[in-house]
């Protein structure tokens, strides 16, 4: 029991040393308060000799320079990481626990056993004490993380190591103050955290990472809470963009966006369309669209339609991190996909017109499946793999029909209204965050490359959709159903088009294709320029089902590729197209992906990790 006293003194001793420090300044402040009171003592003996001794001290001290001989400010910082590592865990764990023994000694001194009121109340004493020190800690962890939301409003593209420097020096034992301005930035259209060292893969930066979201978003709902939801709406917006350039940070990666200018031409409402390949998608599109302003001078503000059941039913994410109560207060939409997601898209549609927002989306519904190299190392994803057997065998079972939705709804919500305003589908291609952290994985590797590429802007007028009428579950399409629907049906061919022209995908997976086949040798030199001729009509052509094929086929264990890469070359190559033949290949390899997708992830996650530490051995 002694050495647990003394453990949990020493878990206590940064804001131990911090509240002495504290109390010293307080006392020296008093101090240089009463020094007209003390000039008007009658000089004597005592008043000299103190004075002549405090003047020695202070020389003496000075002469030394005792400060930087002990790196005072870099122990500061170091015990200030400390503290933000441990502070919240042990106020929310140990904390209580000395509250809940304060508590119950104090009663049984006090009321059940008073006769032993002395050995009960020392119990009560050294409880009450570090009770009182967490919460004493607690609020100054508030008060700093006040100060720390205010520092990045004023400075929001600051760069994360100096955002934590301030944090780390105003929680560490000297608590110096946050300044007002930040001396190193960031430009989120090129920046780079990449050191040049060999990658590395672990779990270790995620959970790091986790708990920075936690204190991020614990910091800017208590502002809101605090300063009001205009405060709070504008503290989000540039937190979401830190987070996203911390984040960044932490994985030793980059980020480049390219076309962010097409969104000065823009005017009326936004819905931003992405593809989804990694949980960091929405993470880093709010830091690599942070410099974006539209036509009118206004700041784009992305707000997401996200999954119920990822943040708000998740209580880890939802209460435990605060993410899902933080984005829930700021406009945030959550889709119900257990079949209520209609509810979501209306509400969606109703904050576009009525809030100066934009609203996020990823079509594909969920994340595309990771891609991987000849020896199974991470290769970014796919994008036609998203969706059930029965989906995948369709032409755009790979999309979801909600971006669609909304894109209509709310032009017709603008029509009826009477408004002017556009509704602008901004198609944006992500590239590299599978790198990171691909779906089905919980390790990052680090030394990745992440691009963003805004792609065209597909602009719809409310006064087009005039007569349109959305249609009820069961009844008969009238006539302004029936044009509603098939507006529905070719704005999923345009969302499509849109994101695959952002990704310039097509390309890769020929270019990729063709050099596989030419390595390999499955085909005689004189066919490969025929094969990618073919290939390139089918892209002019829209014909999907062949490249849905190739990335479907990258979606497999490497050691499947040289069989289907074979037989899907003689069936592309033939004089003529066999689509049926197409379609059941198709089916065969959706099958075989979806079947063996969780031991694959496996396999490639524990094969790189022998790697890495296999190169670290022979490194060292």
């Amino acid at each position: 029991m002694i050495f647990i006293g003394w453990l949990v003194v020493l878990v206590y001793l940064i804001p131990i040393v911090g509240t002495v420090v504290s109390w010293g300044r307080k006392i020296r402040s008093l101090w240089s308060i009463g020094g007209d009171v003390r000039n008007l003592i009658p000089p004597n003996p005592i008043s000299r000799t103190l004075k002549r001794w405090s003047m020695a001290i202070r020389a003496w001290w000075r002469s030394q320079d005792l400060s930087k001989r002990w790196k005072v400010k870099e122990i500061n910082v170091v015990l200030g990481s400390l503290e933000y590592l441990i502070g919240h865990l042990r106020d929310y764990t140990i904390g209580v626990v000395m509250t809940g023994g304060a508590v119950y000694n104090l009663t049984m001194s006090l009321l059940v056993k008073p006769q032993h009121v002395t050995s009960y109340f020392y119990d009560a004493f050294y409880f009450g004490v570090f009770a009182l020190l967490s919460l004493f800690t607690y609020r100054r962890h508030v008060t700093t993380g006040l100060k720390m939301t205010e520092f990045m409003r004023v400075n929001p593209w600051v760069h994360p190591s100096e955002f934590f420097k301030h944090y780390y020096r105003a929680i560490g034992p000297l608590n110096v103050p946050v300044p007002e301005r930040a001396t190193e930035v960031v430009d989120p259209e090129d920046v780079s955290y990449c050191t040049g060292k060999a990658a590395e893969t672990g779990k270790g930066r995620l959970l790091y990472g986790f708990y920075d979201t936690s204190i991020f978003a614990r910091s800017a709902y208590k502002a809101m809470t605090s300063m009001g939801p205009v405060y709070g709406y504008e503290v989000f917006d540039v937190m979401a963009s830190l987070w996203g350039s911390r984040i960044i940070q932490l994985f030793r990666s980059s980020m480049k966006v390219e076309g962010i200018e097409k969104f000065n031409q823009i005017e009326g409402k936004v819905l931003l369309v992405f593809n989804h390949k990694s949980h960091l998608d929405f993470v880093l599109n709010f830091f690599a669209l942070s410099q974006v302003q539209l036509k009118n001078g206004q700041p784009l503000r992305p707000r997401y339609m996200a999954a119920k059941d990822h943040f708000v039913d998740n209580k880890i994410i939802y209460e435990g991190l605060g993410v899902g109560k933080l984005i829930e207060s700021v406009d945030m939409v959550f889709v119900d996909r257990t079949g209520k997601g209609a509810d979501a898209i209306q509400q969606a549609a109703e904050v576009l017109t009525k809030k100066d927002v934009s609203i996020a989306m990823f079509p594909q519904g969920t994340r595309a499946y990771g891609n991987l190299g000849e020896k199974r190392e991470r290769r970014d994803a796919g994008y036609y793999t998203t969706g059930s057997a029965r989906r995948l065998r369709e032409r755009l079972g790979h999309l979801k029909k909600g971006c669609a939705f909304l894109a209509l709804d709310t032009a017709i919500e603008l029509n009826q209204q009477g408004r002017d305003d556009a509704v602008n589908l901004v198609f944006i291609g992500i590239d590299g965050t599978a790198d990171l952290v691909p779906k089905g994985a919980f390790s990052v590797r680090t030394e990745s490359a992440v691009t963003f590429t805004v792609g065209d802007v597909l602009t719809i007028k409310p006064h087009e959709v005039a007569g349109y009428k959305k249609p009820s579950d069961d009844a008969p399409l009238g006539e302004g159903e029936q044009k509603y629907k098939a507006h529905v049906d070719r704005l999923m061919e345009m969302i499509n088009s849109g994101l695959v022209g952002a990704l310039s995908l097509h390309q890769k997976l020929s270019d990729r294709f063709i050099a596989d086949v030419r390595e390999r040798k499955l085909l005689q030199a004189d066919d490969w320029m025929k094969l990618k001729n073919r290939l390139v009509s089918w892209d002019q052509a829209a014909n999907l089902l062949p490249f849905q094929i190739i990335d479907r086929i990258y979606a497999l264990d490497p050691s499947y590729w040289q069989t289907y890469l074979e037989k899907a070359a003689q069936l592309f190559k033939a004089e003529t197209i066999d689509e049926a033949a197409l379609s059941d290949f198709n089916g065969e390899i959706v099958d075989y992906l979806l079947k063996t997708r969780g031991k694959l992830m496996k396999r490639a996650n524990m094969s790189e990790e022998k790697r890495n530490k296999k190169k670290l051995k022979q490194a060292s």
